[in-house]
């Protein structure tokens, strides 16, 4: 008699299950093959006769055994290359956080102040809506003073990240732009799209 407690390792219920399995299945091919003309069961059926009949031929090497090593390369191939993909994914992330730390420790543009900073993102903001940045404009973005902006924008002129345009007659004007190198400092360091 078995302890009280324990339980045996075939339930009643794991056996009624696959039972339960076995028949639906077997009922559902027998009214499938009823109604409806199913060539491809037998089809499938001979297939995998056929097969089974050359897997077990009799040759030097058995057929199984080739088909497993077929199986054992293209497992590891496959292996391979998702482990190599996924180091290229964790080295560029390492090369792209590495080549930011060289940037901001080897600046190949010159380091700028606060202000010096806003107005290079005032003229940026400009030139990327295509308007025309006068003082008037780039001091109301930047809420800064008159003296301020034209003591920056003048500092920038020097260090060669502007350029100041200017026009004479009836309706002239003087107005900032980026230049080639002002274009490339405001895409490296201030991230516009």
């Amino acid at each position: 008699m078995a302890a009280q407690g324990a339980q045996s390792p075939i339930s009643f219920k794991a056996m009624a299950c696959s039972a339960g399995v076995l028949l639906v299945t077997w009922a559902a091919i027998k009214l499938l093959d009823n109604y409806f003309e199913l060539t491809l069961l037998a089809d499938t059926t001979g297939w995998l006769l056929l097969f089974w009949d050359w897997l077990a031929l009799e040759t030097p090497m058995p057929n199984w055994s080739l088909l497993m090593i077929i199986a054992i390369l293209i497992g590891t191939l496959s292996v391979a290359i998702y482990y190599t993909r996924i180091k290229d994914g964790t080295h560029g992330e390492l090369h792209e956080i590495e080549r930011k730390i060289y940037t901001k420790n080897n600046p190949q543009f010159p380091q700028l102040t606060d202000n010096q900073t806003l107005l290079m993102e005032a003229l940026a903001y400009h030139a990327n809506f295509r308007k025309i940045a006068n003082l008037n404009s780039v001091c109301k973005l930047v809420s800064l003073s008159t003296l301020e902006v034209e003591v920056g924008l003048k500092q920038l002129q020097a260090k060669r990240l502007v350029r100041q345009n200017v026009t004479r007659g009836t309706f002239g004007a003087t107005t900032f732009e980026l230049t080639l190198a002002g274009k490339d400092y405001a895409l490296e360091r201030l991230e516009l799209t």
